[in-house]
């Protein structure tokens, strides 16, 4: 298998959560609900592990941090794996309430989706060398993207008195998700610092 086992972990992550969703809810639409929701959680951590890669060996270069670095592409193809089937999950809980096709180029997380499609269909080296600088542009755009939905929303949601009962800093995401951005600040501070 190589590399590209993270993909096989993505696949077996995101089915594990699916298959939870689907057992917990008390009918069909809470099933996919869960389902949508599950799969979005459980993806969290294959998005971390290709977003501080880099911070982590800057900061830290140890052996495994140099392995997670190097193998960033299969972790965030892990990671792409595991969303798109919360994708699926999401498009059937949206047709269950007749809400299908979703509001599509009005949704923000329509943009998200193709962008994270077009990660994925340039995620090689041939792809890379072609496309310069932009590789880079398209890549940390998306990364910074799916942060503020994974970081950012729950804390929104918090703030906009979905959860009243909830603190902002109750909510891992928002707190792993600035834990995971300091990190990155760190490692271009320290960066920065080399170079001058």
């Amino acid at each position: 298998m190589g590399r590209a086992w993270p993909i096989s972990l993505g696949l077996l992550v995101g089915v594990a959560a699916m298959t939870a969703g689907l057992l917990s809810g008390a009918d069909t639409l809470e099933q996919w609900q869960l389902a949508a929701r599950w799969t979005a959680r459980a993806s969290f951590p294959l998005f971390l592990l290709p977003f501080t890669a880099s911070a982590l060996v800057r900061l830290y270069p140890a052996r495994w941090t140099k392995a997670l670095l190097r193998d960033r592409r299969w972790w965030g193809l892990g990671f792409a794996t595991a969303f798109a089937l919360h994708l699926v999950c999401l498009l059937l809980n949206q047709w269950l309430r007749d809400n299908f096709p979703p509001t599509g180029p009005t949704d923000p997380g329509f943009y998200l989706y193709l962008l994270l499609l077009a990660m994925v269909l340039t995620s090689s080296d041939a792809a890379r060398k072609r496309m310069g600088r932009w590789w880079k542009v398209l890549h940390r755009t998306g990364m910074w993207g799916f942060w503020v939905v994974f970081a950012i929303s729950p804390y929104l949601a918090v703030i906009h008195g979905q959860f009243p009962e909830q603190s902002p800093l109750q909510d891992p995401y928002f707190v792993i998700g600035v834990i995971a951005a300091l990190l990155k600040l760190a490692a271009w501070l320290k960066g920065r610092a080399r170079r001058r």
